[in-house]
């Protein structure tokens, strides 16, 4: 490589030297903007992951959205099956619930006593709550078939709560007292 070298005169030399010099300095240009460029392309790369995460992010929360929607419109549908089939029609007044009692209580072969009657509007839902608070006083056989016969009833009544001021023990008769709920829809 030498000889080739020696057979140059110094102008050729001096232009090999320059034609090196730029290509080391090209080179060197070459790796400093490639160097930036990558480091660029890894910060796009990461920014790129990053929306795309957000992406997911928001898919999964739109779709989590839809599937609420379609639950509060089922629940609208329910309710709305529940106001006709199993609330009491709000213009016949309490009387059909009255009615309704005296079916349960002589389906299930009881007596009770102390029939009373609360109410209360719940706004929110457009509901009327009647609350009927009584006495039981029979056996556990006599309650449980009363409370079966409460279940098994076609309109919704719903025992908000029941007490047992005696349990009948030591030879007594089972005392229990009993708050069911019958609704009114609009």
């Amino acid at each position: 490589m030498n000889a080739l070298f020696d057979m140059l005169d110094d102008g050729e030399r001096r232009r090999l030297a320059r034609f090196g010099l730029a290509a080391v300095a090209a080179l060197a240009l070459f790796l400093a903007v490639f160097g930036r460029f990558r480091v660029g392309l890894e910060k796009e790369k990461t920014n790129s992951f990053r929306v795309h995460e957000a992406t997911q992010r928001v898919v999964k929360s739109r779709d989590d959205a839809k599937v609420q929607w379609q639950r509060w419109e089922e629940a609208g549908k329910d309710l709305a099956e529940l106001r006709t089939g199993y609330f009491y029609d709000e213009s016949l007044g309490i009387q059909p619930l009255r009615q309704d009692l005296q079916k349960i209580f002589a389906q299930a072969g009881t007596i009770v006593t102390d029939l009373d009657y609360n109410y209360a509007d719940m706004e929110k839902e457009k509901v009327r709550k009647t609350l009927i608070t009584f006495t039981y006083s029979g056996t556990y056989a006599g309650l449980k078939r009363l409370l079966a016969v409460i279940q098994a009833f076609p309109k919704f009544l719903v025992i908000e709560k029941l007490e047992f001021p005696r349990t009948g023990s030591g030879g007594e008769r089972l005392s229990a007292k009993m708050t069911l709920a019958g609704y009114y829809g609009n």
